[in-house]
């Protein structure tokens, strides 16, 4: 079994990740999940995530570890630059990769109308290019609200669940580099 390690913002990013792995990786995987609270936080907190991710399956290393913040309206490759820089000459027994999600992880589960159309109980449109909204959350929340439901990470989850792999592919280019990064551990 594969063990992958995911530094991640908090706890929806955890629910809907933790789904979005199994779902993408093409063998089964073991998913170890530290959510840190907040962007702030996982810039603090993910050099020592990454660092416990070298004993944390039985003394062992993950195979992978993918550290996965939310652009929050900042440029991307600036934000990947200050992420590497943090961990500059640092070796890790296993791939690491840092990836930012343009602009929050809601826009992968906004991708998928249908997806979304099987959480609400309603028919939902596409949204083309969810990643060029500018506040996914709120969006994603209003569509929820809309049919007395909350958002939660439990439909975080769900929504990832019902998701299509292919769908959020052709929608966020961002969810492509989160598929690369899991295959190439």
């Amino acid at each position: 079994m594969i063990a992958i390690g995911l530094v991640v913002e908090g706890i929806y990013d955890e629910a809907a990740l933790m789904e979005l792995v199994r779902k993408c990786h093409p063998s089964e995987v073991d998913v170890i999940c530290r959510p840190c609270g907040s962007a702030i936080q996982l810039m603090k907190k993910f050099p020592g995530f990454l660092e416990s991710f070298r004993h944390v399956v039985k003394g062992q290393p993950v195979d992978n570890a993918i550290v996965i913040r939310d652009a929050d309206h900042k440029d991307a490759k600036s934000l990947i630059a200050r992420i590497e820089r943090k961990i500059s000459g640092r070796i890790y027994p296993f791939s690491r990769h840092l990836l930012v999600v343009v602009q929050e992880l809601e826009a992968w589960l906004l991708a998928d109308e249908e997806a979304l159309g099987l959480v609400t109980g309603r028919p939902q449109r596409r949204i083309p290019n969810p990643e060029s909204l500018k506040d996914p959350k709120a969006r994603l929340e209003k569509i929820l609200s809309n049919v007395k439901i909350g958002y939660t990470p439990a439909v975080a989850r769900k929504i990832a669940t019902a998701a299509r792999t292919e769908v959020l592919s052709l929608q966020c280019p961002s969810f492509r580099q989160f598929q690369l990064a899991l295959t190439d551990g």
